[in-house]
């Protein structure tokens, strides 16, 4: 399990893809779903949006908070597989990379996966970049800006391996061996 430490938490909030605004329609002027291998978005307000513009991709890890307020009403197409993970804020638990484990398998077979965290999804986006393969597509919400599209390819691989490296080790685990951080 990894923990968040304070002085990484400005480095995180930066965007790091393309930044997109528009509202709810956001999602439409996105070039790069065009083009992404698997599509997965991180966030209720980015679900939201892709729902609302009738795109469905493969992996949706969500909340039921945005802003950190439970507001928004999802209606999640019936054809996505839920499960329900523990994070608590700040943390990246072996629950929740073995659920993006699981939902990456089931993307590339052609499945789709919803992932419902109890607690925060924030960082989920650190796990899911370092296990979809190059050239899938992570869309996450950049708080009160907009929507971030994050591609994947090996550059943001390792700056995402840099990134989790500098985060505490509360517990080794296999998923913390997968992911390369021990």
């Amino acid at each position: 399990m990894l923990r968040l430490p304070e002085k990484l938490r400005a480095e995180l909030a930066k965007p790091y893809g393309k930044l997109y605004r528009d509202g709810e329609r956001v999602l439409e002027k996105v070039e790069e779903i065009k083009n992404s291998k698997i599509l997965a978005v991180v966030g209720d307000f980015v679900a939201y949006c892709a729902f609302k513009v009738r795109i469905l991709p493969h992996i949706v890890i969500i909340d039921g908070k945005t802003l950190r307020e439970r507001n928004l009403e999802l209606e999640v197409p019936e054809e996505y597989e839920r499960v329900e993970v523990k994070n608590p804020p700040a943390f990246i638990t072996p629950e929740l990379v073995r659920a993006i484990e699981i939902a990456v398998k089931k993307a590339k077979e052609g499945g789709k996966s919803l992932i419902f965290v109890i607690g925060e999804e924030d960082l989920a986006v650190m796990p899911l970049g370092i296990l979809l393969p190059e050239r899938s597509l992570i869309l996450y919400g950049q708080p009160k800006e907009g929507v971030v599209a994050f591609t994947i390819d090996q550059e943001k691989k390792l700056l995402i391996l840099k990134l989790l490296k500098q985060m505490e080790i509360v517990e080794r685990s296999e998923e913390l061996r997968k992911l390369g951080v021990i």
